[in-house]
């Protein structure tokens, strides 16, 4: 395994976090800008400037290429596409499979957070997953 639970573990949460925005195209608040209800809807969106998507993104980048087959294997298997001990395989395929960007990939996934956690769940419990 090249990535370490701890490090999945943290990358759910920031997916979380990013999941929980909703997708905004054209912004516009009747109010003052500098109040802090503007800073609150701004802090619940999400669009092509993200602080979060940004440092998901490059986190994401910044792995080797069979760390990122490991988290799209995770999430097919959080999202019922393999069972937990069919992790191997699934990183075969995910590899197999790769034609662009992984970051692009996992963060237009739906729900990312809660199918990693789920895949990587299964992938423990199966026994399947090394520590790195």
């Amino acid at each position: 395994m090249n990535i370490s639970e701890n490090t999945v573990r943290k990358l759910i949460l920031r997916a979380r976090a990013y999941d929980s925005k909703e997708e905004v195209e054209d912004f516009e608040l009747d109010r003052d800008p500098d109040t802090s209800e503007t800073d609150a809807v701004e802090t619940l969106m999400t669009g092509e400037i993200d602080p979060i998507r940004t440092e998901i993104e490059d986190w994401l980048e910044s792995l080797d290429e069979e760390a990122q087959a490991e988290l799209v294997a995770l999430y097919w298997i959080g999202r019922g596409d393999y069972d937990g001990a069919d992790f191997p395989r699934a990183v075969r395929e995910a590899r197999r499979r790769r034609t662009g960007s992984t970051a692009t990939y996992l963060l237009g996934a739906p729900m990312l957070g809660d199918y990693l956690e789920i895949g990587l769940d299964a992938v423990i419990e199966a026994d399947v997953y090394d520590e790195a």
